[in-house]
């Protein structure tokens, strides 16, 4: 019996380091010919997802091998996402052999050469065309606590895990390492503020129209001349706050990254349900 389960244990070990070494080389190939597709197209949307594709399946290896991570860093450089590149690079500078260290010094060189400030971030978009069910919160939801000037801060609960932002998911904590919050109102709330600010962070959520009829008319600095879905589509937002005054007028700020102009941020002001400004910001 001992000697079938050792049999077992090595044909297992066997078929494990097989498979493996056929989703390598699979990984490989896929890489080689997304990277071709991405350099002759530069940089065309279907190319971006394939490489993505490849990076989903890399980070979602448990112990993946120096060729693996390093296939990982390659398609970061050329997302723009050289930080990743590096976290890469100096994980094995320390135990890289010849061969791998030839590697990573050509790849560093290929980082160091480049220009951060006009280098383009690829971002997968796929998500971001799906049209998505705006956050239905309920009055349970909020969490109420009033701040040491007075006025209260409104939470939103931690089974919210995302609130929806002009058809984009904007996850339900932290940022810049403060408190998840952002919803401020000079007075208590009470039961009609509260059904209309989940009114209103419904309407915030759907509203694409609006936007693109507001930034095409508006006159303001970098605007483009013209957009459109695409446009829509390829914005990221990276935070917003909503305050309500003691009249229940809502002033709302949302900070955007266009796509189309290598992520460049803007504010996006609304009073109530009015778009008031657009902004954009080189600082943000």
């Amino acid at each position: 019996m001992e000697k079938k389960d050792k049999m077992f244990d090595l044909e297992k070990s066997l078929y494990i380091r097989f498979n493996k070494k056929m989703i390598m080389q699979n990984i490989a190939k896929e890489f080689i010919d997304a990277k071709a597709e991405f350099l002759k197209s530069n940089g065309f949307e279907k190319s971006v997802e394939k490489l993505y594709d490849i990076v989903y399946v890399l980070k979602d290896l448990k112990e993946p091998t120096f060729e693996e991570e390093y296939i990982l860093a390659e398609i970061c450089n050329m997302l723009g996402k050289n930080i990743y590149a590096s976290k890469i690079i100096d994980k094995y500078f320390k135990i890289a052999n010849l061969i791998q260290m030839s590697k990573l010094k050509e790849l560093q060189s290929k980082i160091e050469s480049r220009d951060i400030w006009n280098t383009k971030i690829y971002r997968d978009l796929r998500d971001s065309k799906i049209k998505k069910d705006p956050t239905r919160l309920t009055v349970e939801d909020f969490i109420i606590s009033q701040n040491t000037n007075g006025s209260y801060d409104i939470k939103i609960s931690e089974k919210i895990k995302n609130i929806v932002i002009l058809n984009k998911n904007m996850p339900n904590e932290p940022i810049w390492n403060d408190d998840t919050c952002f919803v401020f109102s000079e007075k208590k709330p009470d039961l009609y503020s509260l059904l209309l600010l989940i009114e209103y962070v419904i309407w915030v959520g759907q509203i694409k129209e609006e936007l693109l009829n507001f930034y095409n008319r508006t006159d303001f600095r970098n605007k483009l001349p013209y957009v459109s879905a695409v446009w829509f589509d390829g914005l990221r937002v990276s935070d917003f706050y909503i305050d309500i005054d003691r009249n229940d007028n809502y002033s709302t700020e949302i900070i955007l990254h266009d796509y189309l102009q290598n992520d460049y941020a803007f504010r996006l002001k609304i009073e109530n349900f009015i778009l008031k400004q657009i902004e954009y910001d080189p600082i943000l």
